[in-house]
């Protein structure tokens, strides 16, 4: 006789969200804003992590109870994982899970096994138009994507201190505008190419980022807006034009060229004397 298969999904919500990513992130942090219910749990079961934001979200990478049948140790390997967040609302009326989604502290069979499969088979993985925007849930999500250093003058943050929350800061920005259209009249020169990333890193006005408490007050004393402008600053001017859009060049092959900023240009793997490159003469040195 076949044995039926019983999925559970246990729910862990994080009613302070920038306390539960800084947790995800560092392990070691003293906050302790998980919320979940003391039912039974097994060993192998998933757990789902809920971020209260607005709207509510859940990570698209799913926690495993450990040997100890604790929820309160279910482990989350995001190293492996580029975790990522999607809208709750969004994912239950999906799957129809209707109002479990929101007021139970476990999902069950058929509700398990869908979002299950859901979020093991549709990762996202944070490209920069989904990282525009200035809800909390977009906020999470660059917080989520947060190496360590300060997007603004690469100083590490310890993100297992006390005071950690006010060290850290996301700076949000508009949603990016849709490219103006091709003509309909045809020329030899074919589409356009200013579609997709490489238009977005040369057109960009500002840039998401996650930025320490220095750099967010250096922003706000000399009356940057613009994180793009902010960053550009801080880069010599250039000897030809005399213009302020200094790029740094890095060289190698970059693993997630999507995520750099426009103010880094990509040099390719053969590493010249130059460090610098103008974005409005194109000179380099």
């Amino acid at each position: 006789m076949t044995q039926t298969i019983h999925h559970r999904l246990h729910i862990l919500e994080a009613a302070d969200w920038k306390d539960g990513v800084i947790t995800l992130l560092e392990p070691r942090s003293p906050y302790r804003p998980w919320r979940y219910a003391f039912g039974e749990a097994r060993a192998g079961d998933y757990a789902m992590l809920v971020l209260r934001t607005d709207p509510v979200s859940v990570l698209t990478v799913l926690a495993r109870v450990g040997e100890e049948d604790d929820l309160g140790g279910a482990m989350l390997d995001l190293p492996r994982y580029r975790a990522d967040i999607v809208d709750l609302s969004t994912l239950a009326m999906m799957l129809g899970l209707n109002d479990n989604a929101f007021t139970t502290w476990r999902l069950d069979d058929d509700d398990a096994e869908a979002v299950i499969l859901a979020l093991h088979e549709r990762r996202l993985h944070g490209d920069p138009y989904d990282r525009c925007g200035h809800s909390s849930l977009i906020a999470a999500r660059n917080l989520l994507r947060f190496s360590g250093g300060c997007h603004g003058c690469g100083t590490e943050i310890d993100l297992s201190k006390v005071d950690t929350r006010e060290q850290v800061h996301v700076h949000t920005v508009d949603p990016s505008p849709r490219p103006e259209p091709d003509s309909p009249i045809r020329t030899d020169e074919g589409a356009s190419d200013r579609l997709g990333v490489p238009w977005l890193r040369s057109e960009a006005t500002d840039w998401p980022a996650v930025i320490c408490r220095r750099c967010r007050d250096r922003m706000r004393d000399g009356g940057y807006t613009s994180f793009v402008d902010f960053r550009f600053a801080q880069h010599p001017q250039c000897p030809h034009c005399g213009g302020r859009r200094a790029s740094a060049i890095q060289y190698g092959m970059p693993a997630d060229p999507q995520s750099w900023g426009p103010w880094l240009t990509i040099g390719g793997c053969c590493v010249r004397g130059e460090e610098w490159r103008c974005g409005l003469c194109g000179h380099e040195w």
